[in-house]
């Protein structure tokens, strides 16, 4: 028999490994299945709490690095050139396993309850530290789910909270595997044992039944919110998309010999997205939007084209919220600008809002981080673009101001497509508001306040160059909008606290 499979624990514990490994290439990533991010962690867990601790966590370390450089593979599209992709790859892998290091170090120093708190708070603290690096939330582990009534949750806590049912699953669930699995390994009379089991054993049932509890709570929140969910007043509304998107684009200025062949390429995209504007208008829609940087205005034909949406925005008495790459004149030395204009049913430009977080490597130059803010008769509006919804801290002005409806321009690729949406359909459910997402090279997404989906449109199966909707007028208030991270640096807090608590037990004299 291989000595890996012995009778040893730490031999054995290798299954655990072996069952880990595969689900944990379908836990993360792009690509991931929810029940796979449940059980990944727990197996991953078991092995490395019966190993060493820091060949256990060294091997896990490897494992998770492998993984996340498989399972992100495409997400960095064309931004990022190999072996970049590999070494931010190898970071979030090294980053993932820390949470396993801090669990094997402190949980043996702790019982019951405070013990099966040590994994969820390390990795919520690991993955909201992280949130405030340059790819934001992609690492966390709550866009791995699916259920909607799971994510109502996160109208209160964020996404943190959904991240730490999901990791507490995982050591609750190895804290009763080892009271029911594990021989004890204290050596006491038979009396004394049978004593200390049962009290242990009352520890964890207590723990796993407030799990259970906690568990079953959260699910009968979001099904009761979802349920007495009265039907809203509505606003028409449309995305466009025209024969042109930014890749496109940018094909033919880079092949362009003169800056008058761009602004003639550019002019004719402007063209055809103003007209199909038009008959959404006409079809009905009061606001229409179309995808990020879809349309190119060279700085000299800045003046003509907004005079062209003005008059279409009087004309059709529509608001048009429209994204924009506003291109510098070569010798002025300027950055690109890529950002959302808002014009409306007067014919006049209302506000603008510049693109705050660029994607590492991307060209242009970066906003404020505030997010425009446009009074409508159906409801308060506002537009952010892209990569922003990726920044819960950012797109939580919508939430505190009570926007109603949050136009987020979005350019994708095939690999991202399904992730991003989902993302930002996330953010959506957090702040109460309704999402409008007008996307090219990937989906177009419409939902409402709840998450709920009004409209999906796939750029790379559909024909269609028009979409028009039906979206909620009234947002609705949260928690998150209100307190925001407070779950997230509370998961900070208790850690802190536990390590207290752990040190403090390591310090205690022995009997």
């Amino acid at each position: 028999m291989l000595p890996f499979f012995g009778r040893s624990r730490e031999s054995r514990s290798f299954l655990w490994l072996l069952a880990a490994a595969p689900l944990m290439f379908v836990a993360t990533g792009l690509w991931s299945l929810p029940a796979a991010a449940w059980l990944a962690p727990m197996f991953l867990l078991r092995f490395v709490r019966d190993q060493p601790t820091w060949r256990g966590c060294v091997i896990a370390a490897l494992l998770l690095i492998v993984v996340s450089c498989a399972a992100w593979q495409g997400a960095t599209g064309r931004f990022l050139q190999a072996p970049l992709p590999y070494v931010v790859g190898a970071a979030l892998g090294l980053v993932a396993a820390l949470p396993y290091l801090i669990d094997r170090l402190l949980s043996p120093r702790l019982s019951g309850l405070a013990a099966t708190l040590v994994f969820p708070a390390s990795a919520v603290v690991v993955e909201f530290a992280a949130s405030f690096g340059p790819f934001g939330t992609w690492s966390s582990a709550a866009y791995t789910q699916q259920n909607l009534a799971l994510f109502q949750l996160t109208s209160v806590t964020g996404i943190w909270g959904v991240s730490f049912l999901l990791y507490w699953t995982a050591s609750v669930a190895n804290a009763a595997w080892e009271e029911w699995a594990m021989s004890p390994e204290a050596q006491m009379s038979p009396e004394a044992r049978t004593s200390s089991e049962a009290r242990i054993s009352l520890r964890v049932r207590w723990t796993v039944g407030l799990w259970a509890g906690l568990l079953a709570a959260v699910l009968m929140f979001g099904g009761a919110r979802l349920a007495l969910d009265a039907p809203p007043d509505t606003v028409p509304v449309a995305t466009v998309t025209g024969t042109h998107d930014a890749s496109s684009f940018w094909g033919v200025h880079r092949q362009a010999e003169s800056r008058g062949a761009v602004r003639d390429s550019a002019r004719a995209i402007q063209r055809d997205y103003l007209q199909r504007a038009r008959r959404a208008a006409q079809a009905g829609a009061r606001l229409v939007s179309w995808p990020e940087a879809a349309v190119p205005v060279p700085h000299e034909d800045t003046a003509a084209f907004l005079s062209k949406a003005r008059r279409l925005a009087r004309g059709q008495e529509v608001y048009l919220a429209m994204a924009l790459n506003a291109l510098p004149r070569p010798d002025a030395g300027k950055k690109l600008e890529n950002k959302v204009v808002w014009v409306g049913p007067s014919g006049t430009v209302r506000k603008e809002g510049l693109k705050a977080h660029l994607v590492p490597g991307e060209p242009g130059q970066d906003g404020s981080g505030t997010l425009p803010i446009v009074s409508a008769p159906a409801g308060t509006w506002s537009s952010a673009v892209c990569y922003d919804l990726d920044f819960p801290a950012l797109i939580r002005q919508a939430g505190r101001q009570n926007v109603d409806l949050l136009v987020a321009p979005s350019n994708d690729w095939a690999a991202i497509a399904e992730r991003h949406a989902h993302m930002a359909r996330i953010r959506a459910i957090e702040n109460g508001t309704a999402l409008l997402r007008p996307t090219s090279n990937g989906l177009t997404l419409a939902t409402g306040p709840l998450g709920r989906t009004h409209g999906r449109v796939n750029h790379f199966t559909s024909q269609e160059h028009l979409q028009m909707t039906r979206l909620p007028t009234e947002s609705k208030s949260t928690v998150y909008a209100t307190f925001g991270d407070v779950f997230g640096w509370g998961c900070g807090l208790g850690l802190l606290m536990l390590i207290a608590g752990a040190f403090f037990q390591l310090r205690l004299p022995l009997d």
